[in-house]
């Protein structure tokens, strides 16, 4: 995955034209991983909270 995200990136012209081209979209997907207890969905509430998508 990651060999095809920097060929794709290096396609496009380089990482400031890749982040560039992020600005405009409107969905983020995030992946947290952890044990119990490692605050995972405190870390989305948090984004969430901060970014006042929720109140």
């Amino acid at each position: 995955m990651n060999t095809i995200l920097a060929q794709q990136i290096a396609n496009e012209g380089g990482v400031e034209a890749w982040m560039i081209a992020q600005q405009h979209k409107s969905l983020l997907r995030f992946l947290t991983c952890g044990s119990v207890d490692d605050g995972k969905s405190t870390l989305i509430g948090r984004l969430l909270h901060d970014t006042r998508q929720i109140y």
